[in-house]
Order: structure tokens, then C-alpha cells, then sequence
């Protein structure tokens, strides 16, 4: 995992501060503005702590009108990964917002170390 990781400094931070963590779960919108990353409102955001004993699965959300339009590809997923603990899948233009929004942290010039 890459020291200079959005998600490797979040998952440090949540580890080392059990009050950041709570707060992660609880307002990540608020956690999230501590460290420089703002995301917008009218963006859902959850974070959900990982347990050992649980299989996490995301499912990306069915579009009716575009399912009729054509039939799926695997193509019109966009799936990216970051190391082995992180995989989003969205479309190439909400994967862009996303991208944007993982590494505003680092155009805030806040070290977070």
C-alpha cells in the first residue's frame, strides 16, 4: 500500500484514532472534512467498517432505461481497484467525480502523516 494512498492515510487515520473512526462511521461527511475533502451534497457517502467474519459485497445500481437501450457489456462497468482493500464500480463519469474527490486530499497541502 502506497504511503501517499488516500485510502491507506483514511484507513491509518481510522486506526490510530478511535474517536476519527467512530465519527468515519457515524458523519463521514464531517470526518472526511477534517482531513481537507470536502464532497458534495448531493452525494450519498457511507463508510462501513470491515469486519473479519463478513464478505463485503457492492453491486453497482441497476438502470432500467439503459438496460432496455442495449444489452449489458462489461465495458459500460468501469472497475477500478486501489491495492487490494478498495474496488469501486461505476461508470467512467461518476468514476471521474470520484477520483476527484479521492485525491482532493491531496491538493488541500495538508499532511496528514
Amino acid at each position: 500500500m502506497n504511503k501517499n494512498d488516500f485510502e491507506y492515510l483514511l484507513t491509518k487515520k481510522a486506526w490510530e484514532d478511535k474517536e476519527f473512526a467512530d465519527l468515519l462511521t457515524s458523519n463521514p461527511y464531517q470526518a472526511l472534512a477534517q482531513l481537507g475533502v470536502s464532497i458534495p451534497g448531493n452525494i450519498k457517502l457511507k463508510v462501513v467498517q470491515q469486519k473479519k467474519d463478513t464478505l463485503y459485497f457492492t453491486i453497482p445500481a441497476f438502470d432500467k432505461k439503459r438496460s432496455q437501450e442495449k444489452p449489458f457489456q462489461l465495458n459500460q462497468i468501469d472497475i477500478w481497484s486501489s491495492g487490494k482493500m478498495f474496488l469501486w464500480l461505476a461508470s467512467a463519469e461518476q468514476k471521474a467525480k470520484l477520483l476527484q474527490l479521492r485525491n482532493s486530499i491531496f491538493t488541500t497541502g495538508a499532511n496528514h502523516e
